[in-house]
C-alpha cells in the first residue's frame, strides 16, 4: 500500500454505514471519491488506504472510520466532506473497468463493500467464480468478480432484470460460465468446494439450480433447492445420491459445500440446513451451468427460478458462510432485491 499521496500521509480508514459516528474512538467523516484531481472544493485530496479489517493505527496514525458521500453533501457528522484517492479497493477498480457502462458512484460503493467484506472473512480468496446478477445492465451481470475469466453467456430462453437477476424459462434457459472443475485447477477441488447462489424464488421445482456432472451417476456436483417434497438435495465431486434435507423455502442464500472427502452440508442464510457423509470420488469433467444441469455437455432439468448471485469455489467455512449471506444481503437490500 502507498504511504504518502498528494504529498500528505496516506490515512488507513474502515468503511462505516450511513449514520456513524464514532470509530476507534474517533470522529467518523465523510469522504467523497476525488480519485482523477488533486484539489476539489479548495481541499487537498487525501490519500486513503480501504483496509480489511479492524485496526487501530496505520501508517503510523490512527485508523479512521469513513462513510461515502455520493449525494453532494459537503457536511457529514459535524465535519467537511473530505475529497480522497484509493477509496475503492483494486479489485473494485479492475472490475469497474471491465463494464462497458461505467458504474454510479453510489453502485461503487456497494460492489467496493460487498468485496471488502468477502475480502475480510477470508471468502474472496477462496472463491473461483462470484457473480452478482443483481447489476445494473446483464453486460455487469454477467462479469466474474474475481478476474476477466469464466465470465456468464446466456444461453437459451433467459430473461434479465435491473437489480433483480436472470430468471431462467425453465424450458431452454440458462447461463453458461464455461468452467471445468476436473480441468481449472482453481480452489473447486475434490475434497474442498463449494457452489453459492441467491434465489429470489420461492417455489417447487425439479429443476437443478446449478450444476455439472461428468455422467448421470458419476463425478456430480449440483444443487436443487425444493423439490416436490419440499426438500433440497445438494452434491459435491461424487457418484452417490445425497440424502435430501427439508428446505421449505426456496429463497434466499444457498451454499453447498464440501468441506473434506466424507463431509458435506448444505446452508441458507447462514443456518445448516443438514449434513451428509458420502464420499468424493472426481470432479466433475462438465461445466458448470446455472439455471440448469450440464451432463457430459447435454443441458437439462432447467430452473425456473430468479437468481441475484452466484459463486463457486473451495469450501467455506461455517463463519465465512455466514458473512459472505450477510454481505450478500446487504448489496441485496440496497438495491431492493431483498
Amino acid at each position: 500500500m502507498a504511504q504518502v499521496f498528494n504529498e500528505q500521509r496516506v490515512l488507513g480508514v474502515r468503511l462505516q454505514a450511513e449514520g456513524a459516528t464514532l470509530f476507534n474512538g474517533l470522529p467518523v467523516f465523510g469522504v467523497v471519491d476525488a480519485t482523477s484531481v488533486l484539489f476539489s472544493d479548495n481541499q487537498r485530496t487525501l490519500g486513503v488506504n480501504i483496509l480489511d479489517a479492524d485496526a487501530a493505527m496505520h501508517n503510523d496514525q490512527p485508523v479512521r472510520g469513513v462513510v461515502v458521500i455520493s449525494d453532494g453533501r459537503k457536511l457529514y457528522n459535524g465535519q467537511l466532506v473530505v475529497p480522497v484517492s484509493g477509496l475503492h479497493s483494486a479489485e473494485a477498480l479492475a472490475l469497474f473497468a471491465r463494464f462497458t457502462t461505467p458504474p454510479t458512484d453510489a453502485r461503487k460503493t456497494l460492489i467496493n463493500n460487498r468485496i471488502l467484506a468477502a475480502k475480510a472473512s477470508g471468502a474472496w480468496a477462496l472463491r473461483d467464480g462470484f457473480y452478482m446478477m443483481a447489476a445494473a445492465d446483464a453486460q455487469a451481470g454477467q462479469r466474474n468478480w474475481k478476474a476477466d475469466a469464466f465470465n456468464l453467456s446466456e444461453q437459451g430462453t433467459i430473461a434479465f432484470a435491473a437489480d433483480r437477476g436472470y430468471t431462467g424459462d425453465g424450458a431452454t434457459g440458462y447461463l453458461a460460465t464455461g468452467f471445468t472443475p476436473s480441468a481449472a485447477g482453481g480452489q473447486f477441488a475434490l475434497n474442498s468446494a463449494h457452489m453459492s447462489l441467491w434465489s429470489r424464488s420461492n417455489a417447487q421445482s425439479t429443476g437443478i439450480s446449478m450444476g455439472a456432472r461428468t455422467t448421470a451417476a458419476t463425478a456430480q456436483a449440483l444443487l436443487i433447492l425444493r423439490n416436490a417434497s419440499d426438500n433440497g438435495s445438494f452434491r459435491l465431486n461424487q457418484d452417490v445420491t445425497t440424502g435430501s434435507t427439508v428446505v421449505a423455502n426456496s429463497s434466499g442464500g444457498f451454499v453447498a459445500r464440501r468441506s473434506a472427502a466424507d463431509a458435506t452440508a448444505l446452508w441458507r442464510n447462514g443456518v445448516s440446513l443438514g449434513t451428509h457423509n458420502a464420499p468424493s470420488t472426481a470432479l466433475p469433467a462438465a461445466a458448470i451451468v446455472i439455471g440448469a444441469m450440464n451432463t457430459g455437455g447435454v443441458i437439462g432439468s432447467f430452473s425456473p427460478y430468479q437468481f441475484a448471485s452466484v459463486g463457486f469455489g473451495g469450501n467455506l467455512s461455517d463463519a465465512q458462510i455466514l458473512a459472505e449471506y450477510q454481505a450478500d444481503l446487504a448489496y441485496l437490500q440496497a438495491v431492493g432485491a431483498a
